[in-house]
């Protein structure tokens, strides 16, 4: 079967479905089921499987079927196949320049402010259809979701009924914290800070810990 195109690919995950359970996929790293991803996304099995069966045929999941010992037809599970970026980018010289413009505390605030804004709208994307099923207390779900594909690589613990500690193992900035400490930081605590507000229902940050164990930051967030 010939590669698909990057047309195809983007025409697959422009359907806020498909995008959903790509993210889904992705995040989950390990093969899942139906009846998972129709739990977690809040839609019919059978209204799931055609829009798997597409994204299949992108080329960007896979079926496998299931190991278990259960008598009967074996379960078919789905995994993400991750497709590898186009070459000739170099956005690591891009954003070298473009960070060399934003100088002094005015410049951060602003940063801080725009990333907050992109925060917002990057977890809004995920958010329930109306008429979903509304979960009792935070949806960390779709949170870790949009964390995840910022390219946090989130761990989720709660620590009561209102409050969530966060791990981030991952910091997608973090190729220019050396040499930009200040302004990537505060890029990073506003992408942060949108994503937990724009999140249903909304949280707040209480704490944050950057880099608390070699590129562990931290996060604890109520509602």
């Amino acid at each position: 079967m010939p590669e698909p195109s990057d047309l195809e690919v983007h025409k697959a995950l422009a359907d806020d479905t498909r995008h959903r359970l790509y993210r889904y996929l992705r995040l989950s790293r390990r093969p899942v089921s139906v009846r998972e991803l129709s739990a977690r996304l809040s839609l019919h099995p059978n209204t799931l499987r055609p829009h798997l069966r597409r994204l299949e045929e992108a080329g960007l999941v896979a079926t496998e079927a299931s190991k278990g010992a259960t008598v009967g037809r074996p379960q078919t599970l789905y995994v993400a196949i991750e497709r590898e970026e186009g070459e000739g980018r170099d956005y690591r010289l891009l954003a070298d320049i473009l960070t060399g413009l934003l100088t002094g505390a005015r410049a951060r605030e602003r940063a801080h402010d725009l990333a907050r804004d992109w925060g917002e709208y990057l977890v809004g994307r995920s958010v329930p259809k109306p008429g979903a099923r509304k979960p009792s207390g935070p949806n960390l779900a779709l949170l870790q979701e949009a964390l995840a594909e910022a390219g946090f690589d989130p761990r989720f613990r709660r620590k009561g009924t209102r409050i969530v500690e966060i791990t981030l193992r991952h910091c997608p900035f973090r190729d220019l914290a050396e040499e930009h400490g200040d302004l990537v930081c505060a890029i990073h605590r506003g992408l942060l800070e949108g994503m937990l507000g724009g999140s249903r229902p909304p949280l707040r940050m209480t704490e944050f810990l950057p880099l608390t164990d070699r590129q562990v930051c931290r996060i604890i967030a109520r509602t």
